[in-house]
């Protein structure tokens, strides 16, 4: 237990950018080579956390490592929509392979989105 712990506090000293925990509805769509597939796959799922740079999913599918993905993130709080692209960074199962938790990093996001994520991020903390 104390070695999860200290792995957990040195993944967080790592971090670049502030996170706050909290439950958003994201839509998944799955790219191939930076495009939708033919027969497109758009996943539901909630956030657990969010910064400017990435955030933690909750979803009931793997997502391989280094999958590339669009998604919609909305911010209810704030009654609006971010759009990014991202990568899967890692996953790992949860509640006996029916639920995954999934870390994506941010590979293009508009500056406006960006800038929308660090005000609510920060303004959230305050």
């Amino acid at each position: 237990m104390r070695k999860k712990k200290k792995a957990d506090r040195q993944a967080r000293e790592r971090r670049r950018d502030s996170r706050i925990s909290e439950e958003d509805k994201v839509l998944i769509e799955l790219l191939t080579n930076g495009r939708p597939p033919a027969d497109k796959t758009i996943i539901n799922a909630l956030t657990k956390d969010v910064s400017p740079g990435g955030v933690r999913l909750l979803t009931n599918m793997l997502l391989p490592v280094n999958t590339l993905l669009k998604m919609e993130i909305v911010l209810s709080r704030r009654r609006r929509v971010v759009h990014a692209m991202g990568m899967v960074r890692w996953a790992h199962s949860m509640y006996e392979e029916e639920m995954f938790e999934i870390g994506i990093e941010f590979t293009q996001i508009s500056p406006d989105d960006k800038m929308l994520l660090l005000e609510h991020t920060y303004k959230k903390r305050g």
